[in-house]
């Protein structure tokens, strides 16, 4: 009888919460735009500053790992807004889809730097 009176009852797979500082992320972050913005900068100096006269290598160089810690920082944040919800949400989407973009800026300053 108590088998007839028992309700069913749908469940959905919920990811365990896991709580972590976010200092690495952010730091991360910091780090990349600072990195690919000294590359930005030295691709756009004028010719009679400082460091104007370095090779292409430093800029894209720059912008290649500006964007392997950018990817990295997206990344690790992505997976702490998913963490922290449960479950998948708008903030941690987008914040992979900016590794991801991240990550192709990088692939293509490494592929001009071997052409």
């Amino acid at each position: 009888m108590s088998q007839l009176l028992e309700k069913q009852s749908v469940r959905s797979e919920r990811l365990p919460r896991l709580f972590r500082s976010r200092t690495v992320d952010y730091t991360l972050l910091v780090v990349g735009v600072l990195v690919a913005a000294f590359g930005a900068w030295t691709y756009l100096v004028p010719a009679g500053w400082v460091l104007a006269g370095l090779s292409a290598a430093w800029y894209l160089g720059s912008w290649i790992a500006g964007g392997v810690l950018l990817t990295a920082g997206f990344g690790l944040l992505g997976a702490s807004v998913r963490d922290r919800s449960g479950y998948w949400t708008a903030g941690a989407v987008t914040s992979l889809l900016l590794a991801t973009l991240a990550l192709a800026g990088a692939v293509t300053a490494a592929v001009l730097l071997i052409t």
